[in-house]
């Protein structure tokens, strides 16, 4: 079994938890290359993000465990140098996959009128000026994050629901199955580490403070409200013509 996670500070928390038998197996990729490696391989696990299920239906999916953001901690935010009224142009930078390409048009849609043109920005250093969906550990350098706006506020606000970002997901059902049984403590072992400052790498003392502080609100225990969250997210690019089915998710 291979197990594939995005690199940032969580999935890194998260995978330090994990039984010993299992660390040995995770490897860590830009988000945007996860689901393809699931796919050529039935025998792997991956935390996808959630807006890939648009166009892989045919995964199996985990409704009882993954990653969901309830409040302002999350792992992306915008920063705005215009007026947020006024968007026409956001930059992605960071570990960009299809839940920012596709909901922050929607978002925009939605809140503005706006419809909205994105570019992808390799080199933060070079982004200037430019409005920023930044996702990713940048966010926690310098305190950054406390210029940006919550993408996950965000979406809570729109939703009405939590944000759940990231989903465990195989191609085989079998595979998915044994893997989950062996993150029944994870999740108790994973707030303990945050609450006693066990990050894998020096971030600044504010920002730890405040992913302290917020931790409660991110849920890697699914439930209900959350696999109604997902089934809500999926749904908004139908209703905004960018699709032409409603995904089924194969739950598990």
């Amino acid at each position: 079994m291979s197990i594939f996670l995005p690199n940032n500070v969580f999935t890194r928390i998260l995978s330090s938890c994990f039984p010993d038998d299992l660390k040995s197996k995770v490897s860590f990729l830009p988000s945007s290359q996860i689901t393809q490696n699931i796919e050529s391989d039935n025998s792997s696990i991956g935390l996808i993000s959630v807006m890939d299920l648009l166009k892989h239906k045919e995964l199996f999916v985990s409704g009882n465990y993954g990653i969901s953001f309830e409040g302002s901690l999350c792992n992306s935010y915008i920063y705005y140098f215009t007026e947020e009224k006024s968007v026409t142009k956001i930059g992605l930078s960071g570990d960009v996959s299809s839940v920012e390409v596709i909901l922050s048009k929607i978002v925009f849609k939605e809140m503005y009128g706006s419809d909205l043109e994105i570019e992808i920005v390799t080199n933060l250093s070079k982004a200037g000026e430019k409005n920023l969906l930044l996702i990713g550990d940048e966010n926690f350098n310098n305190e950054r994050f406390l210029k940006g706006i919550s993408f996950s506020e965000i979406m809570v606000d729109a939703l009405s629901l939590p944000f759940v970002n990231y989903v465990f997901a195989s191609g085989s059902k079998e595979t998915l199955e044994s893997f989950i049984k062996n993150l029944v403590r994870v999740e108790t072992l994973f707030y303990d580490k945050v609450e006693e400052g066990r990050f894998d790498k020096n971030i600044s003392a504010a920002s730890e403070e405040y992913i302290k502080t917020n931790i409660s609100s991110l849920v890697f225990k699914l439930d209900e409200q959350d696999r109604e969250g997902i089934n809500q997210i999926l749904r908004l690019p139908y209703f905004h013509g960018m699709v032409n089915d409603i995904v089924e998710v194969k739950f598990i």
